[in-house]
């Protein structure tokens, strides 16, 4: 039975990563069928209906007549689907809802249906973004909707979910808001986001509107509504769009006139039991009752939008808590118009008062639910810490604004959580779909919070004398980096809708998120951190392949540059440029050293291609690594060694089995395989003048030697050896799962880690499944994507050996990476943690729960929240599903942490071999008992800090780290 409504997806793959997918059977219309449909009934008379009906409460459908359901227990009319919705909702889509059809109990209980009802709120988003939507031209077909009945079954859903005590926890608190806002409680509810889609609309028809439009968009004030009336007064002729800049100008009027939020809260409080709280809320309303100040409407508003989160669940029954959220979202709108007013006044405060309103902006935040308490926590302790520091210096001034900056994305970030799943489902067949996130987010106070942040910013980098350029223009927030680094190539995007993209190395990509399976690309931009300790982020970091977080409101700026050549720099420090490529930058890269002059060299010396029999962990050390197996078993052994049953059982299969299988002929009458391999490897390295030619011989080689390894019959004494292997070391057939990982003699080298490279098989359970699985992963190291990361770099491509490593499939219930350094600051004493619910956690790239600790005090510093919608849980049947994640505040707990930084205390002298770089560690939990699954070190590329002009940008940072900063000075411009 699907859990949480979201059905599970159980698949075998090498990556825990899953993408959006849709639930159809295998004969249903194709997106683009469905996409042509919506296009079809956004102009259609009857939009997604066939016709009018009487629906019964006795389950008959009648006729539209007066009266029709009285003698079947009553009923509602309206519109009846046609066969195309039908089919669509058939397909997942929650599509053409009817609320005075909709059943509540849907929403409620255990296996509530949380996937429909996000999908129905963002459909009511789309309803108010684009006409109507689908029901654009139903809207005058008369009796498809009654509004009353509309309005009566929105309430009654609500009211059913409000007396459910599942929708009183913090992790739906957005959910359960977003529904309250979006859903037809009542007509024409004036909003800031009916305002942004009105002047969208005039643009639409008038493009010499834009400019106001992006105005209103980003700077809005009560002034607007003059501003649209005088471009009204031009279009003398055009009744329609002279009739909706009237509306607009009067919704804007509307907004930003006194309204009701204090009252409406002092009506909701008599309805809470008296608390502190209620009374503290009490005081506010009356301050915000006389209020005529912006900066104190918008103070007071903030104050009680946290205040209101914070009372519900002390408001007993369905009605008061409905009640309580809506007047929250109409003090949202007061404080939206308040602090926009309000922001005119902030180049005349000080710093410190900057920092206030960044405090009482994040409570707004929390309060309509963009962040949670853990994070309004983490940002008050920071603004606190700049406070208290006495002197106040420049380089932890800067550092703490750079962590302010996390904010909005930790906003977005939560609404890919909230939401994400029904936008990426509704994408194919509507893009506006997309369009959610962005719009939410610049119609919350983080526009507030943002301008505040950026004055401070630009202040910030003014007094170390550095800036962050975007195309020709002067950023301070938004930009936020990750790997440092200097790339030069065509702004891309990967094609949302298509399920294939090819990345081309001599390209900067704009990425949604971190994806899993990345070829080698020039540089990368992401929309959302996700894991930092992710194996495509460790695989940037040891290319020196710079990345950087660009923030939703500079987004549009980016994307308006695709298809153009670009530069990217990350400095060191974090300085960053993304312009336009130039003639000056020849020069700049002509005289700059790349990653390149590293190559690989396999130990030939070390390798002992003999041992062709299983070795279990516990025989092998870390000095076994380039020898019989690769790092990971190696290095697992020596885990096993020191930590005995905390690291799952297993054995490898070393290097010896796979080379003894090169010396079958590729073909009936053909060559050894490892003779065709060495003259293949020949052939194209002679082609180097012709990259296309060079990548098509490359592709169809290594396409060849994948179909033998993978249809080749095994040596019978080695599959009888293995299966007895199998058998002594898990128990009988079909009673466990395995993980089978390839552990190659090229990972874990100087300047190279390999880490993500090569096949993981998730939990394969039954011998012929695993012996399948093995041939898999000799195969992996000789996909396009490995042999692309790794070939530029390797001498003597043909001595690649895959060992394969077999190990216990171990249950977690939570799961990450932990690294022995401070990987944002550089803070000595410090481990970066990043971790999941599930198996698999942070390695793939999913938004993770990411951690900074002090490993002295075990102090921890939140970076992050785990915001991937899903986390992926072993079948006992074999191979892995994805189920809804919590969405808890917390992932690891005290007890946990305590555990991980006793292990790095204990990894430098059990494990000299590191040679002091810090170690990459994943890790796993289950009942709170630590599993170690893997070690290696930390491979990190330095050409960041050799490069001379990236180490420029950093200049004047270092030499005025320690410049004094007044908190009670105005920022400098």
């Amino acid at each position: 039975m699907p859990r949480g409504g979201r059905s599970f997806l159980s698949i075998a793959v090498s990556a825990l990563v899953f993408g959006a997918a849709l639930s159809a059977a295998a004969d249903a219309p194709s997106a683009s069928t469905m996409r042509g449909w919506v296009e079809a009934m956004k102009t259609s008379p009857r939009g997604p209906f066939e016709r009018i009906r009487w629906f019964c409460k006795d389950g008959t459908i009648q006729p539209p007549k007066a009266y029709a359901c009285r003698d079947h227990g009553g009923g509602v009319q309206h519109g009846e689907w046609t066969k195309r919705t039908l089919e669509m909702r058939q397909a997942g889509y929650e599509i053409a809802n009817v609320f005075a059809d909709l059943d509540g109990e849907r929403f409620v209980g255990a296996n509530a249906d949380i996937d429909a009802l996000e999908q129905i709120v963002l459909e009511r988003f789309l309803v108010g973004i684009d006409d109507g939507w689908i029901f654009r031209n139903a809207r005058s077909y008369r009796g498809v909707f009654q509004s009353e009945d509309e309005q009566a079954g929105a309430r009654r859903v609500l009211l059913q979910m409000l007396a459910d005590p599942a929708w009183i926890t913090p992790e739906r608190y957005t959910l359960l808001r977003e529904a309250v806002r979006l859903f037809p409680l009542q007509a024409d509810e004036t909003t800031s986001s009916d305002i942004r889609n009105m002047a969208t609309q005039i643009a639409h028809k008038h493009p010499n509107f834009e400019s106001l439009r992006a105005k209103i968009h980003s700077m809005p004030d009560a002034d607007d509504a003059t501003r649209v009336r005088q471009y009204a007064g031009n279009l003398n002729k055009d009744t329609e769009v002279a009739t909706l800049a009237e509306k607009l100008s009067t919704s804007i009027d509307q907004l930003y006139a006194a309204k009701t939020g204090a009252d409406e809260t002092a009506a909701v409080l008599t309805r809470l039991p008296p608390t502190n709280l209620t009374q503290s809320l009490n005081g506010l309303v009356a301050n915000l009752q006389t209020a005529t100040e912006p900066g104190l409407r918008f103070a007071l508003s903030a104050q009680l939008l946290e205040g209101l989160r914070d009372s519900l669940p002390h408001a007993k029954t369905a009605p008061a808590r409905l009640a309580l959220l809506r007047a929250s979202l109409t003090l949202e709108n007061e404080a939206y118009a308040a602090g926009n007013t309000a922001l005119a006044e902030l180049p005349k405060a000080t710093r410190g008062i900057h920092l206030h309103w960044l405090e009482r902006t994040a409570g707004a935040i929390y309060g309509i639910g963009l962040i949670g308490g853990r994070e309004l926590s983490a940002i008050r302790d920071s603004i606190n810490r700049l406070n208290a520091a006495t002197p106040l210096r420049l380089q932890e001034y800067r550092n703490e604004l750079r962590y302010l900056s996390r904010l909005p994305e930790w906003g977005q970030s939560w609404l890919r959580f909230c939401l994400g799943p029904a936008m990426e489902r509704f994408f194919p067949i509507e893009p506006l779909a997309h369009r959610y996130s962005r719009d939410r987010l610049r119609g919350s106070p983080l526009i507030v919070y943002g301008t505040a942040l950026d004055s401070l910013l630009l202040d910030a980098n003014a007094i170390a004398g550095v800036e962050h350029e975007l195309f020709g223009k002067r950023v301070g927030s938004g930009l936020r980096a990750l790997n440092p680094g200097l790339a030069r190539g065509v702004l891309s995007a990967p094609d949302a809708s298509s399920e294939h993209t090819h990345y081309a190395e001599d390209h900067i990509y704009l990425l949604p998120e971190t994806t899993p399976d990345l070829p080698p690309v020039a540089g990368i931009l992401t929309q959302g951190e996700g894991s930092s300790l992710s194996h495509v982020q460790l695989l940037a970091r040891n290319l020196g392949i710079p990345n950087l977080v660009v923030g939703y409101h500079l987004l549009p700026a980016v994307r308006s540059h695709i298809g153009e050549p670009v530069v990217l720099a990350v400095s060191p420090n974090g300085v960053a440029q993304l312009v336009a490529d130039g003639k000056r930058w020849d020069e700049i890269f002509g005289r700059e050293e790349t990653a390149d002059s590293v190559m690989l060299t396999a130990d030939l010396k070390k390798l002992d291609l003999e041992q062709t029999h299983v070795v279990s962990l516990t025989d092998l050390r870390a000095t076994d690594s380039g020898r019989v197996s690769g790092p990971k078993g190696a290095k697992l052994g020596e885990l096993k060694h020191a930590f005995g049953n905390a690291v799952p059982r297993g054995f490898v299969v070393p290097f010896g089995v796979f080379r003894n299988l090169l010396d079958r002929p590729i073909s009936a009458e053909g060559p050894k395989t490892w003779d065709w391999m060495r003259e293949r490897y020949d052939a194209t390295g002679k082609l180097e003048g012709d990259p296309v030619q060079q990548r098509k011989v490359v592709n169809t080689f290594l396409e060849r030697l994948r179909t033998f390894i993978l249809t080749v019959d095994l040596d019978p004494d080695f599959v009888k050896e293995f299966r007895s292997a199998l058998e002594a070391m898990f128990g009988a057939d079909g009673t466990y799962g395995v993980f089978v990982r390839s552990d190659t003699n090229v990972e874990d080298l100087a300047g190279f880690t390999g880490a993500g490279l090569n096949l993981t098989v998730a939990n394969v359970v039954g011998v012929d499944s695993i012996i399948e699985a093995l041939r898999q992963v000799w195969a992996s190291p000789f996909t396009e994507r490995a042999y692309a990361w790794r070939q530029a770099r390797m001498k003597d491509p043909q001595y690649v050996f895959p060992a394969v490593l077999i190990q216990y499939s171990f249950p977690a219930e939570k799961s990450g990476v932990m690294v022995t350094a401070d990987l944002e600051t550089d803070t000595p004493g410090c481990l970066t943690v990043a971790a999941n619910e599930g198996v698999g956690g942070a390695v793939e790239g999913q938004a993770a729960e990411s951690l900074r600790i002090h490993t002295a005090d075990g102090a921890v510093r939140f970076l992050s929240r785990a915001t991937a919608p899903y986390r992926t849980v072993l079948e006992p049947q074999g191979g892995i599903a994805r189920e809804p994640a919590s969405g808890t505040a917390s992932v690891l707990t005290q007890a946990e942490i305590d555990q991980l930084v006793e292990l790095a205390g204990r990894v430098p002298s059990r494990f000299p071999s590191l040679a002091g770089a810090p170690a990459d560690i994943e890790f796993a939990f289950r009942n709170g008992k630590l599993a170690l699954l893997q070690i290696r070190p930390l491979v990190e590329n330095r050409d960041a800090e050799r490069n001379r002009y990236l180490t420029g940008l950093d200049r004047t940072l270092r030499e005025r780290a320690d410049r004094l900063v007044d908190l009670k000075a105005l920022p400098l411009r």
